[in-house]
């Protein structure tokens, strides 16, 4: 029996849901429109108008006072990194002054913006041609930090991103004045190839690693927000 309810209604009625846009919003609303009707009827049958409002009063401050403890809660879940996809016991980097970021994943690198501000001073983006305009809207809502967008035509070139990352820590750096040891590579964003030629770049300089971890749903195992970077150990 629980097979048949998984395989015929559960299954099918999920994916109606994660599939269908409009499926979601409209059954709710037709559901909450009867529980409406029928509530108010109830109510005002029984206790007359004002008892009828005294009762959605209270339901709507007992709703606010919900949503209010839920959002509360998930904030304290997501700084202390017990949300769902992140080992809880896996450490935070440091704060650094710079960052390096391969840039596919708009959201992760809002999270390490956020997480490295107010230390971070300089942020370079290697960024694929069909990434440029993200980048290029993130850099403008980032005002006191400085942005370089580091170019790479091929997803797969594993060279070129370390030969990118080479130049990132042998000159750029130090032009900007910001040693080694206050450099972040963040592996969250690119392909596998990109992912390799940045580690291998830091494996030969000594530069930190991190990953900013995702919050997958529990239903659709979808990602539906990201949380703050965790500390990634190459040696």
């Amino acid at each position: 029996m629980n097979q048949w309810w998984d395989e015929w209604v559960k299954r099918p009625f999920l994916r109606a849901l994660v599939e269908i846009p409009w499926f979601g919003p409209v059954l709710t609303a037709i559901l909450v429109a009867l529980l409406v009707n029928m509530l108010t009827e109830a109510l005002t049958s029984w206790g007359g108008v004002g008892f009828g409002f005294l009762v959605w009063a209270i339901l709507a401050v007992c709703t606010v006072i919900f949503v209010y403890l839920y959002e509360l809660t998930r904030r304290q879940q997501r700084r202390k990194g017990a949300a769902l996809g992140t080992p809880a016991d896996r450490e935070h980097p440091m704060q650094s002054e710079g960052l390096v970021f391969l840039i596919t994943n708009e959201a992760a690198l809002r999270e390490a913006i956020e997480y490295h501000r107010p230390v971070l001073k300089h942020c370079w983006l290697i960024v694929t041609p069909e990434m440029q305009p993200v980048a290029g809207g993130v850099v403008s809502q980032f005002k006191e930090i400085q942005f370089s967008l580091k170019p790479i035509s091929d997803l797969y070139n594993t060279r070129a991103c370390y030969d990118t990352a080479n130049h990132i820590f042998e000159r750029e750096a130090p032009l900007q004045q910001i040693p080694l040891s206050q450099v972040m590579a963040d592996i969250t964003g690119g392909t596998k190839p990109m992912t390799v030629g940045l580690l291998l770049a830091c494996v030969k300089h000594g530069v930190a690693v991190e990953h900013v971890p995702a919050v997958y749903d529990k239903i659709t195992h979808k990602p539906i927000g990201t949380l703050p970077p965790i500390a990634i150990e190459l040696t």
